[in-house]
This record gives structure tokens, sequence and C-alpha cells, in this order.
């Protein structure tokens, strides 16, 4: 388990959400976002993928019981934070993106918080427990946000 590429994951995803955020920023003046949006979907999907399918298996194998608790309970509440993604990405064509330009920015900035508030309580939960594990050295906690 590489928890430098999940930090760096969690890193790209971040800027791709700035990047977001600043295209989204007013209301009024719809942008041509398409491809960031799709950009940003993809690297978030590939990203749950790998927490899915390695990242909180590994945890559910460690021996603290503090960590497998904690990763189990933050598995869990990711499942309707990516299907909510999900039906976003979903819901929210390009044509109807065009129509209803303040709605969408609105949601997204719910979307996009709900995201990042829950990478960065993941960080702030999950890595003092595995540097106490010993499964990373120094942990990068960033505060809630």
């Amino acid at each position: 388990m590489d928890l430098d590429e999940l930090q760096r994951q969690h890193d790209e995803i971040e800027a791709l959400l700035a990047r977001f955020r600043q295209a989204i920023a007013d209301d009024s003046s719809p942008q041509r976002l398409g491809a960031l949006r799709w950009q940003f979907a993809r690297q978030l999907m590939a990203h749950l993928a790998l927490e899915d399918r390695i990242f909180y298996p590994n945890m559910q194998r460690q021996p603290h019981e503090r960590l497998r608790d904690t990763a189990a309970r933050l598995e869990m509440e990711m499942a309707p934070i990516a299907q909510s993604f999900s039906a976003y990405i979903a819901r929210w064509s390009d044509d109807r993106i065009a129509r209803e330009w303040g709605d969408f920015c609105r949601e997204s900035r719910e979307v996009l918080d709900r995201i990042l508030h829950r990478m960065h309580k993941e960080e702030r939960l999950l890595m003092p427990l595995l540097a106490d594990a010993g499964l990373v050295e120094t942990p990068r906690i960033r505060q809630a946000g």
C-alpha cells in the first residue's frame, strides 16, 4: 500500500477542486468547464476505486483496533458521498449547465465542499493513527476545510 500515492492523489484532487471552484465562482457568468469537470470526476473516481480496492481493505487487516475502527467508519461514510457525486455528474449535462448556470454553481459548491471536507477528515483522523501504527513516518494533517 503506497500512502504517498494516496496523498499525491488527494493533492491532485484538491488542485482540480480549486480550479473547479474558481470556474464556478460567479453564478451570473457561465463558463465552459466540460473538460475540467470530467477531469475532476475521473481523478476522484479513480482515487475512490483505489481506496475501495486497496487502502480500506488493507486498513481492515491492521492489528491496531482504533485504526481498523476509524477506517471502517470513514469507509462507510464515503459511500453516500460517492453516490451523491455520481448522481450529480449524471444530473448535469452540458446543455443543462448552460441553461441553469446559477443552480449548477450552487450545487457544485455544495458537492465540492463535501468532498474537500471528507478528504481533510480522512487525513485528520487516519494520518495520526497510521503514524502510531508505524505505517507513515510524519503525517501531514490539514485543517478542516
